[in-house]
């Protein structure tokens, strides 16, 4: 059985939004709430409920909360969740704000020691939360960690551990290099291909899909810079907690399921146009615009970005005519 039919297995009979292992937000202070978990969703239903029907099979420690924050959704999301999950809280947003706004509007409402960012998009597999907790209440050092991210085809997603991206880096993705030598430090840092996935440790970055933060950290480093609308912004908190003397951590023992790009898939020009505004955000917010390689940067994001609507725009002329 393949990790991606295991994690589904564990919750095939889990009706959603009935089971969920979540504290009434009524007793949520006499409880003593250790996490809580924070998910933005914009018009996903399907998706939202399978990520919290998936949930309802945490045995805690933690005990936890589930925040959801609906960025102006379309869909009948709100209805549901006001139907299905009266343990849910829910801050519902009259239009997008933006991933980064919504994990801010999530954290500002934990009660919870640590808060874990999920994405709707997402299967956890059980024990998840329960080992990158523990994980994190060993080591106080932690301001941020993950667990195994895997694709729905099994293999694993490296942006749960990966590198800080930089001019050099995508010199080696332009070139091909970091392809043809996928375990190198030096030529393939960004994709973390160098650190063992099935090791439990310290890592420069961790993806936003995953990511259990402690809640003295962010008072200590700050929340989200809301400038990302979206990607990115967790690019940006784990170099400023890194800035601040925290570590990020990877716990491989705990597994998701992150259905990559389903949330987004309707709205493609959008979302290249975002990630490469974020991109663009981050480097002119942390390097040189006047270094050799930095010179490229501007420029080689705007090509990047109108050779990537060009195809897309071929790709679905190319769908109609057929």
């Amino acid at each position: 059985m393949s990790s991606n039919q295991t994690i589904r297995a564990e919750h095939r009979n889990v009706r959603p939004g009935t089971l969920l292992a979540d504290v009434p937000r009524g007793a949520a202070k006499t409880a003593d709430v250790q996490l809580s978990v924070v998910i933005v969703s914009y018009n996903c239903l399907p998706l939202l409920q399978t990520c919290l029907a998936s949930l309802a099979h945490e045995a805690g420690p933690p005990r936890f909360e589930t925040i959801v924050v609906d960025n102006g959704s379309l869909d009948s999301t709100p209805g549901w969740l006001r139907e299905n999950c009266p343990h849910v809280h829910v801050i519902r947003n009259g239009s997008n704000l933006g991933f980064a706004k919504g994990c801010n509007q999530g954290i500002g409402a934990a009660l919870g020691q640590y808060v874990l960012l999920l994405n709707p998009d997402t299967v956890a597999s059980a024990g998840a939360l329960r080992r990158t907790f523990e994980y994190m209440e060993a080591n106080p050092r932690l301001a941020a960690a993950s667990c195994k991210v895997l694709r729905p085809d099994g293999e694993l997603d490296p942006s749960c551990k990966r590198g800080f991206p930089s001019a050099w880096d995508a010199f080696c993705r332009m070139t091909g290099v970091s392809r043809l030598l996928p375990n190198s430090r030096l030529f393939a840092r960004y994709d973390g291909g160098y650190m063992d996935e099935n090791t439990r440790q310290e890592v420069p970055l961790i993806d936003g899909c995953f990511m259990m933060i402690r809640q003295r950290a962010l008072e200590d480093i700050g929340p989200f810079d809301e400038r990302f609308f979206m990607y990115a912004e967790e690019m940006d908190w784990c170099r400023r907690a890194r800035l601040k003397g925290w570590s990020i951590g990877y716990e491989p023992s705990g597994r998701i399921i992150h259905a990559k790009g389903e949330v987004t898939r309707h709205s493609t020009f959008r979302m290249l146009y975002h990630f490469h505004r974020s991109m663009a955000l981050y480097y002119q917010k942390y390097h040189s615009p006047w270094n050799p390689l930095g010179l490229l940067v501007y420029p080689g994001v705007v090509l990047r970005f109108v050779l990537l609507v060009l195809w897309n725009l071929f790709r679905k002329n190319r769908r109609v005519s057929g």
